[in-house]
C-alpha cells in the first residue's frame, strides 16, 4: 500500500505505469510533454487544454482528460485493480490549482449546471458492472468552489445515469472561491458500499467538511484516479497533485496521510490575503412532499442546508408567498435546519409554492460556533410543482340565495396522479416479458381490492403493491393475445366491484393523471391468430363431392443466418465492429429469432432498431434487431489479446403449431484487442486434391522431390497442428534438410506415400500421432504399418 506518496520510475506515455509509493499507476493524457510532469519526487502537476484526452480509452469530443488510474491496489484483473465493495478506503492528498486567470485568479466555466471538472474520483469497475457510471463519489470544482459529490443505487439497481434508479448527492460545496497557489490538505475515509456500513467522511485542511453514513456506490468494486477529468472546456488549466497516499483495510481508519493536516502557506504574495466574508451560508433548500398538491390541513416541511453547523436561538421562521409561515422546529447545531408549515384556509392558492425570506424575530439568530451571523439570502426559493389548494377562509355566498339552498361545492381535494413510470421504459418487450409500472400520487393512498390499468396493447396491469404510500407497483406480462404496439400506453384506470383508491379521509383518488404513453416502449407479442388458409368455399351443388383434402398444419421453416466475416478484431476500451449477422426467412409468419452464446463480460452488442445494448452469456435478439445492424463494443483494458469464440443460431417458431425450425449454428471469433501486425507467409493450398505417386527416386531428383512432398503434406495437416502442439512434443511438421543419395530417395517415397495414405478417402482417416512418428521416425518407415509402398 502506498503510504509514503513518494513517485519513483516516471513515465509520460500514454498506457505506460510508473509507482507512487509502490502502488502502480497507469498514465491516461493525451501524450503531450506537458500533459503530466514530475517537478519533484513527491509531486505531480497535470496540465489540460480542449481538446485533449486519452484517445485509449474512448474519450469523445465532448472530453478532456489528463489523469493516472490505480492499477494494482486489491483484486488484480486483466486491465489493473480494483477495491472490493465493503473495503474500508483511506486517501490523503494535497492539491493545488494553478493560476489561470487575469489578476492571478483560477478560471473555470464547468460546474454543476453544464458540466462537471474532477480533481480526483473513486471510479466504478464499469468492466464488471457492465454499464458506463459516473464515479460513487469526487472531489470537484464548481466553477472556482471545491465540491464533494456522490452517487449510489440500491442494491438491483441500475447505475447508469440516465436511470432513475441513480441517487446523486451535493454534500459539499465551498462556500469560499479556490486560492491559487496554495495547496489543500484533502482527506478521505471511506466505505464504498450499498449493502450496508457505508460512508464517506472528507476533510479539507484538517476540519471536516462531509460525514455521511448511508449507501455508496453501486455493489461492484472501485479504483482510485488523480488527475483532471471535465467537460471539454476552452481555458487551459494545470494542477498540482503531491504527497498521494492510498491503504485500505484497517489501516484506513483513521488515515492521515503524508503530507499532514496543516494547510500549507502560499510562498508568494508575502502579505496574507484577506479572506472573503466567511460566514456560514445557505447552500441548498429543499421541501417534502416536493411537488404534488397541498391541501387545508397538509404539512410541509423545508431544510436548509448551511454550509457549515450553525447554532440557533429564538425560532426563526420562513416567509412563504400563499401568506403563510413556516416555523423552525430544529437542527441547532448541526448544518441543516428544518422548518414546517401547515397549510390553513387563510393560505391563498398557489401554483408553486415559495420562500421570499427569513425573519429573525427579536432574540432569534442563526450563526456559526464563532458567533458570525450566517447568510441566509440563499434561502429564497420557488418548489416548482408544489402547489397549494387551500379552503377559502369566508366563502362567498349570496345575500338571499334563491336556488340552490345548498352550499358551494367545494373544491375537489382528491389525491391525484402526479406521475405515471414503466420498467423497463424503452425497448421490445417480447411474449413472456413482465413489465411494472408505478403510479405517483399527491398523497398516500389506501387500496382495497385489485385495481388493474388497462394498456392499449389490450393487455391489463394488475395492482401488486403500495398501499398505504404514494406509490402504487402494477405489474403486467407480455402474452400471446396481446397486439403489437409501437408505443406501449395505459388508456385507463380499472376499479373492479369493491375496488377503490382513497386516502386517508376516505376521499376517493383522481384518477385522471395515469393516462400515459411510453414512447419507445415496444410490444412484440405472438399473434393471438396467426393468419392460416381459410376453408374454401363449398360448391353449392356439387356433382360429385370429393373428400376434402385435410391441409397440412403449418411449420416452421429454418431461417438463413449469414456471417460477413467469421474471424473479427476490434480494439478494447470502446472500441466497435460490426458483427456483419443477418438473418432472413421465406415464411412470414414465422416469430424468428438469432442467438448469440459467449459474449464475454467486457463485450456488448447493440441493435441499430433501438439502440438496445445486449450483455451476457446468454442473448437473444429479433429478426428486426438483427436485420437493422448489430455492433460488438469493447470494454477491455487490459494489455493481453483474450480472443471470444461466439456461436450465433437462428431459430423459427411457428405461431399456430408451436414447431420450431433451426438453422445450423455459425461461429464467430472476436479477437480484443487488435493485436499488433506480424508477418505470415501463406502457403496456398495446390489445386489438386490427390498426389500421384511418383516414380522410384534417384539421386539426382530425390532431393527436391522429398522437399516437395512434405510442403504438400505440411499444407494438408495444418488441420491437425493444434492437436499435434498439445498431444505430442515436436509435433509440428517442419521442412527437412535437404538430402542426399540413398536417404534422400528414401524419404521422397516415404513423404509421397504418407500423403496419399492422408488423401486417399477410402483408406481411413491418419492419426496426427502416425503423422509424427512418420516424420520423426523415417529410417523405419519401410517397416511401418500405417504406409503404403509407392509403386
Amino acid at each position: 500500500m502506498d503510504t509514503t506518496g513518494t513517485i519513483t520510475n516516471f513515465k509520460t506515455t500514454p498506457g505506460t505505469y510508473f509507482l507512487i509509493g509502490g502502488d502502480s499507476y497507469e498514465v491516461e493524457t493525451e501524450g503531450r510533454s506537458y500533459s503530466i510532469t514530475n517537478p519533484d519526487p513527491q509531486t505531480l502537476r497535470f496540465e489540460l487544454r480542449q481538446g485533449e484526452n486519452w484517445a485509449a480509452g474512448a474519450d469523445g469530443s465532448y472530453v478532456d482528460r489528463s489523469e493516472i488510474q490505480n492499477a494494482s491496489t486489491g483484486v488484480k484483473t486483466s486491465w489493473g485493480a480494483y477495491m472490493p465493495a465493503g473495503t474500508p478506503i483511506g486517501i490523503d492528498y494535497q492539491l493545488m490549482v494553478e493560476a489561470n486567470g487575469p489578476n492571478g485568479s483560477f478560471v473555470n466555466t464547468q460546474n454543476s449546471s453544464n458540466g462537471w471538472f474532477i480533481v480526483g474520483q473513486m471510479h466504478n469497475d464499469d468492466v464488471t458492472g457492465g454499464v458506463g457510471t459516473s464515479p460513487p463519489f469526487a472531489v470537484q470544482m464548481d466553477g472556482d468552489h471545491l465540491q464533494i459529490v456522490a452517487r449510489y443505487v440500491l442494491p438491483g439497481g441500475n447505475p447508469s445515469n440516465s436511470s432513475s434508479d441513480l441517487h446523486m448527492m451535493t454534500l459539499w460545496t465551498d462556500p469560499n472561491p479556490i486560492v491559487p497557489g496554495r495547496y489543500y490538505d484533502i482527506n478521505i475515509q471511506s466505505n464504498v458500499s450499498n449493502s450496508g456500513g457505508g460512508y464517506l467522511d472528507v476533510s479539507i485542511d484538517g476540519k471536516q467538511v462531509v460525514d455521511y453514513s448511508g449507501p455508496l456506490g453501486y455493489g461492484d468494486g472501485t479504483y482510485w484516479e488523480y488527475g483532471i477529468y471535465r467537460s471539454t472546456a476552452p481555458e487551459t488549466t494545470a494542477v498540482d497533485f503531491r504527497n498521494m497516499t492510498l491503504v485500505t483495510g484497517s489501516q484506513a481508519i483513521g488515515w492521515q496521510g503524508a503530507g499532514g493536516t496543516t494547510p500549507t502557506q502560499p510562498t508568494t504574495p508575502t502579505t496574507p490575503i484577506t479572506p472573503p466574508n466567511v460566514a456560514p451560508s445557505v447552500t441548498q433548500v429543499s421541501a417534502s412532499p416536493g411537488t404534488g398538491i397541498a391541501d387545508n390541513g397538509d404539512t410541509i416541511t423545508m431544510t436548509l442546508g448551511f454550509s457549515e453547523a450553525v447554532t440557533v436561538t429564538g425560532t426563526p421562521t420562513l416567509s412563504l408567498n400563499d401568506g403563510a409561515t413556516a416555523t423552525y422546529v430544529g437542527g441547532s447545531g448541526t448544518s441543516a435546519l428544518t422548518f414546517k408549515t401547515t397549510v390553513a384556509p387563510t393560505d391563498k392558492d398557489t401554483s408553486a409554492l415559495a420562500i421570499t425570506g427569513v425573519n429573525l424575530a427579536s432574540g432569534a439568530s442563526i450563526k456559526d460556533t464563532s458567533g458570525l451571523a450566517a447568510n441566509l439570502s440563499g434561502a429564497v426559493k420557488t418548489f416548482t410543482g408544489l402547489q397549494i389548494d387551500a379552503t377559502p377562509t369566508t366563502p362567498t355566498s349570496p345575500t338571499t340565495p334563491t336556488t340552490p339552498t345548498a352550499p358551494t361545492t367545494p373544491v375537489n381535494l382528491a389525491p391525484t396522479v402526479t406521475q405515471a413510470s414503466a420498467s423497463p421504459g424503452t425497448g421490445i418487450a417480447d411474449n413472456g416479458d413482465t413489465i411494472t409500472m408505478t403510479l405517483g400520487f399527491s398523497e398516500a393512498v389506501t387500496v382495497t381490492g385489485t385495481p388493474t390499468l388497462s394498456l392499449n396493447d389490450g393487455g391489463k396491469a394488475t395492482y401488486v403493491s403500495g398501499s398505504g404510500t404514494s406509490s402504487l407497483i402494477f405489474k403486467n406480462t407480455v402474452a400471446s393475445t396481446d397486439q403489437d404496439t409501437s408505443a406501449l400506453a395505459i388508456t385507463g384506470v380499472n376499479l373492479p366491484t369493491g375496488a377503490s383508491i382513497k386516502d386517508s379521509g376516505g376521499l376517493a383518488a383522481n384518477l385522471s393523471g395515469a393516462v400515459k404513453t411510453f414512447s419507445g416502449l415496444q410490444i412484440d407479442a405472438t399473434p393471438a391468430t396467426p393468419t392460416s388458409p381459410t376453408t374454401p368455399t363449398s360448391p353449392t351443388a356439387p356433382t360429385t363431392p370429393t373428400t376434402p383434402t385435410t391441409p397440412t398444419a403449418p411449420s416452421a421453416i429454418a431461417p438463413v443466418l449469414t456471417v460477413a466475416d467469421d474471424s473479427l478484431k476490434v480494439y478494447g476500451r470502446g472500441g466497435t465492429v460490426d458483427l456483419g449477422v443477418g438473418v432472413t426467412t421465406t415464411d412470414p409468419n414465422d416469430n424468428v429469432t438469432v442467438n448469440i452464446r459467449g459474449l464475454p463480460k467486457y463485450e456488448s452488442i447493440t441493435s441499430a432498431l433501438d439502440g438496445q445494448t445486449f450483455r451476457g452469456r446468454d442473448i437473444t435478439l429479433t429478426a428486426a434487431q438483427v436485420e437493422s445492424g448489430l455492433t460488438l463494443t469493447s470494454n477491455y483494458r487490459g494489455g493481453g489479446h483474450p480472443v471470444a469464440e461466439l456461436s450465433l443460431t437462428a431459430s423459427a417458431k411457428d405461431p399456430v403449431t408451436g414447431a420450431v425450425a433451426t438453422a445450423a449454428p455459425q461461429t464467430i471469433i472476436v479477437t480484443d484487442p487488435r493485436p499488433a501486425a506480424t508477418t505470415t507467409t501463406t502457403t496456398t493450398s495446390p489445386q489438386t486434391t490427390s498426389v500421384t505417386s511418383p516414380p522410384a527416386s534417384t539421386s539426382t531428383s530425390a532431393g527436391f522431390l522429398a522437399n516437395q512432398g512434405f510442403e504438400r503434406l505440411q499444407q494438408h495437416v495444418e488441420s491437425f497442428t493444434s492437436t499435434l502442439a498439445t498431444g505430442r512434443p515436436q509435433a509440428f511438421v517442419t521442412d527437412p534438410q535437404l538430402a542426399t543419395g540413398t536417404t534422400t530417395a528414401s524419404l521422397a517415397s516415404q513423404s509421397f506415400a504418407l500423403l496419399n495414405q492422408y488423401l486417399a478417402g477410402n483408406t481411413g482417416r491418419v492419426d496426427s500421432g502416425q503423422i509424427v512418428s512418420a516424420v520423426s521416425q523415417a529410417a523405419g518407415w519401410a517397416q511401418d504399418a500405417i504406409l503404403t509402398r509407392p509403386h
